[in-house]
C-alpha cells in the first residue's frame, strides 16, 4: 500500500479511520443480548486498521535500516522487544487499576487505540518533515517532495 501510494500518510490516515470505526461504537454497548454480535465485525475492522498501521511502521523501520543487513535483525528485535514490553506494561497497569470498573475499561479500550494511532501519525509526519532528506542519504533513496 505504501509503495503504491508513494506516501506514508494515506495508509496512516486510513488506519486511523478504521481503528476509530472499530473502537468507538464499543463505548455505546451496554451488554444487551441483541447487539453483542456487533463486537465481531468491529474487531475485524479495528484489526485491519491495526495491521495497516503495523505494516506502515515496519516499512518505516526498513527505511532506516536500508541496505545495512548486518544490523537489521538487531533493529527489528529491539523494536519488537520495546513494543511488547510497552504494551504489556500498559495493559498490566490499566487492568490492575481498573479491573473492577467496567465503564473505565470501556473508555480505555475505546480511547487509547484511537489516541495512539493519531499520535503515531503525528510522529510519522514529524519524521518525514524533519528527517526525510537524512533518511534519503542513509538509505540511498531519492526522495521526491
Amino acid at each position: 500500500m505504501t509503495e503504491k501510494l508513494r506516501n506514508r500518510f494515506l495508509p496512516m490516515m486510513l488506519s486511523i479511520v478504521l481503528i476509530t470505526i472499530g473502537f468507538i461504537p464499543l463505548l455505546f454497548m451496554n451488554g444487551e443480548p441483541g447487539v453483542r454480535w456487533i463486537v465481531f465485525p468491529l474487531s475485524a475492522i479495528q484489526g485491519l486498521g491495526l495491521i495497516i498501521m503495523l505494516n506502515t511502521a515496519t516499512s518505516l523501520i526498513s527505511d532506516v535500516i536500508g541496505n545495512d543487513s548486518a544490523n537489521a535483525a538487531f533493529v527489528y528485535g529491539v523494536y519488537s522487544l520495546f513494543d511488547k514490553v510497552a504494551n504489556g506494561l500498559l495493559l498490566f497497569f490499566l487492568v490492575k487499576d481498573y479491573n473492577a470498573n467496567a465503564t473505565a475499561l470501556k473508555w480505555i479500550m475505546a480511547v487509547i487505540p484511537v489516541f495512539c494511532s493519531i499520535l503515531a501519525t503525528i510522529f510519522t509526519y514529524i519524521g518525514h518533515k524533519f528527517f526525510s532528506n537524512k533518511m534519503a542519504k542513509i538509505t540511498g533513496m531519492n526522495m521526491k517532495k
